[in-house]
């Protein structure tokens, strides 16, 4: 397996499981139903932040390994 297949495999493992995680929790701290500390925005933000970033990853290297480079 070639390194690029190794690094897409990643990524999308990675957005498969930060990106659900980081809404989910965003969801939960914008409720308003429970008070949240100022911790779960910062762990919300992150796993948001590297889900993202994994997508546009996965996207990406779809795209590079699809056009055959």
């Amino acid at each position: 397996m070639e390194t690029i297949h190794v690094f897409w495999a990643a990524s999308l493992i990675a957005a498969g499981w930060l990106l659900p995680i980081g809404i989910w929790r965003m969801m939960a701290y914008r409720s308003g139903q429970v008070d949240h500390t100022s911790g779960m925005r910062g762990v919300a933000v992150m796993a948001l932040g590297l889900g993202i970033f994994a997508t546009v990853m996965f996207v990406v290297l779809t795209i590079w390994i699809a056009s055959g480079s």
